[in-house]
């Protein structure tokens, strides 16, 4: 890939759909754990997670994210990036 700005062609409707599911989850995290700092039980993080169904939706946006991707830059591309992810490993 160049340093070069390149354009990916994204469907308008997933593409508002994802930007609407971002606005929400920011604005939401925001009220969640401004309301965890001044002392609410911080089980509410939990609840408007399994609530809202945000797993779902998350898996969702990277599909829609990684499918546009891979037409731009290539399966083997895409993996590339995927195995550069540092995900969560508990407190051990």
């Amino acid at each position: 890939m160049t340093d070069e700005a390149q354009s990916i062609p994204v469907e308008l409707a997933g593409f508002t759909d994802l930007f609407r599911d971002l606005e929400e989850y920011v604005v939401s995290l925001d009220r969640v754990l401004s309301r965890i700092g001044a002392g609410e039980d911080h089980r509410i993080l939990l609840e408007y997670v399994m609530e809202h169904g945000l797993p779902a939706r998350l898996a969702r946006a990277r599909e829609f994210v990684g499918d546009a991707l891979e037409k731009a830059i290539g399966a083997e591309a895409l993996e590339e990036i995927a195995e550069q992810v540092e995900g969560y490993r508990g407190r051990n």
